[in-house]
């Protein structure tokens, strides 16, 4: 609250009676900068107009007149009013707290002022009480506040600075941070003034401070200078610019008090029949409701209880309540035949004072302390004789309150053995497809043998290239089967693994020199786009062979690529020989070796496409079949 102008001119007029004059020397300076925070309400803050008030600015005027020296008071963010004084720009800085970096480089005039330091968090957390609870939640702090090296150093760590007091409240009330450190003061103001009081509470207070005026290390003139100034204010003069502020209590005599109480208590004496009579009907008529209200919730509980019960009769399971040390309390099942032993034998018994073995006790102990301790489900599985025979449990295992667990076993027996019927299925399963493949591999390569043999007896160049051809071809197909086999997924194989083995098969085959590329792999292939792949590889590195050597030295360099960008896959082959003949129209021009790799780009889904010269580069860039 600002004081009206009446009550600035008696107060005016009040200070030229009092105020005693003060003694100056020549030494006193005609004026001092004084630099202090813009925002820390009631001390020192800006009104509607964006002049500064508060009791601060009341305080130095009262000063300047007391002294006669000009105050130049300058109101600034925090942070910046530190930096004036540490530069030099500044003579004096106010609401400074003590600590021990500021005090290496500024001597402070005795405290005037005690502030609370306290932590707020938003009332909806909880758990936060010190400072080592606060670590991992961000903590809105003011820039250059002297809190945040006594956060520091307590261990809080996310800290997050604004330029003042107020951005900090508004940032709590965006709710961007969780919890933040400001001044009472300002935090009471800036909390009522933004309606978000009642959302925070204070969480822990830090170790307090009091506001100090500071100088320049080794200004004692002018510390001096402060002191007697601020002596020569008479207190009332103090006391009336607190009031002004601060606002004031209403007068409360020892006299009146006396009074008042007398007159409660005649009031209560006057209307105590009246109220003990009310009192009366009314505790009947609350009573009549509990009363009925419980005879309501014990009916619904016996309700609950009998529901159930039912549902666990019909559970063929095991429902045991161990404590923390393994210790059987209660027990129920509907399968009586699934004990291990008699009831009256483990009711009151650990575990391992039982006749169990030591693994399933250890298993049991070790499920009941982690569910214990991080207050979670934890399931076992074990296998335990019952009767004649050996059954197999799942048990699980739930916490009930801080030192007893919820124990609930079942017998999984008869589908551990389908589990195991399906495992050895599929086991025999995976042998009859390795065999197949091992099959089709070698009588493709009985086939390639064949046309081996054939092409012995041929002696036409032409005939004999054509019969080599066939052969890669058999081989490409053959390849496919010998990796299926090889390996443990028997749906698809990795192209790179394929397109690979088809490459050194023809580079030993012709002593050509096929580098092969790799990259963004694995590849993944189904087996219905592996046989066009490997087929259309063989041609295009066939192809490569035969025409493939650079004109001028005759040297073959073969460059086989497969590249993974996204889902989409490109099969490239490269040579460095003269390259396509001008106009070469992939989708139509071409020998019998180009028109099947048109057809196996079909069955891919793949696009044909031919690079630019110097060289040959045909690529097929296709999406491999999912499912």
């Amino acid at each position: 609250m600002r004081p009206s102008p009446k009550a600035a001119l008696r107060l005016a007029l009040a200070l030229l009676l009092v105020l005693p004059p003060f003694p100056l020397t020549a030494e006193a300076p005609e004026s001092v900068i004084v630099v202090c925070d813009d925002n820390y309400p009631p001390y020192v803050f800006r009104d509607g107009d964006g002049a500064i008030q508060g009791i601060l600015v009341d305080q130095w005027r009262a000063w300047e007149q007391a002294t006669g020296v000009r105050v130049d008071l300058r109101a600034m963010d925090w942070f910046e009013a530190q930096a004036e004084m540490r530069l030099g720009r500044a003579d004096v800085i106010d609401t400074a707290f003590r600590t021990p970096e500021r005090e290496a480089i500024w001597d402070f005039s005795p405290p005037y002022a005690d502030i609370e330091v306290p932590v707020f968090v938003h009332r909806d957390i909880g758990g936060i009480s010190k400072p080592s609870d606060l670590r991992g939640f961000r903590v809105a702090v003011k820039a250059g506040d002297a809190a945040i090296d006594r956060l520091y150093s307590l261990g809080v760590r996310e800290l997050v600075e604004y330029a003042s007091y107020e951005a900090v409240v508004s940032a709590a009330a965006r709710r961007d941070v969780p919890a933040f450190c400001v001044d009472f003061p300002p935090a009471a103001f800036f909390l009522y003034k933004q309606g978000i009081y009642g959302d925070w509470r204070i969480a822990f207070r830090l170790e307090g401070g009091s506001f100090h005026r500071a100088v320049a290390k080794g200004d004692r003139e002018l510390l001096a200078l402060l002191a007697s100034g601020f002596d020569a204010i008479p207190r009332e003069r103090l006391m009336e610019i607190d009031r002004a502020w601060l606002g004031e209590s209403l007068p409360d005599s020892a006299e009146r008090n006396r009074l008042r109480a007398l007159g409660l208590a005649s009031i209560i004496l006057l209307s105590a029949a009246v109220l003990l009579a009310a009192l009366v009907l009314t505790l009947r008529v609350r009573v009549a409701r509990a009363t009925a209200e419980l005879r309501r919730k014990v009916a619904e509980l016996e309700s609950s209880e009998e529901r159930n019960r039912a549902f666990i009769e019909a559970l063929p399971d095991l429902f045991f309540t161990f404590d923390r040390e393994g210790r059987y309390l209660e027990y129920h099942t509907s399968s009586p035949g699934l004990l291990a032993l008699p009831p009256e034998h483990l009711i009151g018994h650990r575990l391992r004072e039982l006749p169990f073995p030591v693994d399933i006790v250890g298993k049991l102990e070790g499920a009941i302390a982690e569910a214990l301790d991080a207050r979670r489900l934890v399931a076992i599985e074990y296998e335990l004789g019952v009767g004649d025979g050996l059954l197999r449990f799942e048990g699980r295992v739930v916490p009930l309150g801080a030192d007893r667990v919820l124990f609930v076993g079942r017998d999984i027996t008869a589908r551990a053995r389908q589990d195991e019927r399906l495992r050895e299925s599929l086991a025999e399963k995976e042998v009859l497809l390795r065999e197949i493949h091992h099959r089709v591999k070698n009588n493709l390569q009985v086939v390639s043998s064949l046309v081996a043999l054939q092409r012995d007896s041929i002696r036409d160049p032409r005939d004999l290239e054509l019969m080599a051809e066939t052969e890669n071809r058999i081989k490409a197909m053959a390849r496919i089967h010998e990796i299926l086999y090889r390996s443990g997924n028997f749906s698809s194989l990795d192209a790179g693994v394929y397109v690979t083995s088809i490459a050194d098969d023809l580079a030993e085959a012709s002593g050509a020199k096929i580098e092969v590329v790799l990259e963004g792999g694995p590849f993944p292939i189904k087996l219905d786009d592996a046989v066009p792949l490997g087929l259309a590889a063989n041609e295009l590195v066939t192809n490569a062979i035969k025409y493939g050597r650079a004109p001028d030295s005759g040297d073959l360099t073969v460059e086989v690529s497969l590249r993974k960008t996204g889902e989409r896959c490109t099969l490239a082959v490269a040579d460095s020989g003269p390259g396509l003949p001008a106009g070469f129209d992939p989708k139509r021009d071409g020998n019998m070796g180009f028109t099947l790799v048109r057809a196996l780009a079909s069955q891919l889904r793949a696009e044909l496409a031919v690079g630019p010269v110097p060289g040959a580069r045909v690529s097929l860039a296709f999406t491999p079949a999912s499912g």
